[in-house]
């Protein structure tokens, strides 16, 4: 099995619903946007208003805090 946890299995099913074509997009964005938690995570970058104010309202409820993403 792949490391990530996606298995032959997965892709059956997305090919019900998806080209090849948007399958691979699909993976690329999830790849992009898991680079990019990454990165921001590494360097603290500080999040603008707009998403602070979008993380503060659908993402703490759940137990989400800013972290290194805020200047103290």
């Amino acid at each position: 099995g792949c490391p990530s946890g996606v298995t032959d299995e997965h892709f059956v099913e997305l090919k019900k619903h998806y080209s090849e074509d948007a399958i691979i997009e699909l993976v690329s964005v999830i790849g992009f946007f898991g680079f990019q938690n990454r990165w921001n995570d590494t360097l603290a970058t500080q999040l603008e208003e707009h998403p602070m104010e979008f993380a503060m309202a659908h993402l703490a409820p759940s137990g989400w805090t800013p972290g290194v993403h805020v200047k103290k």
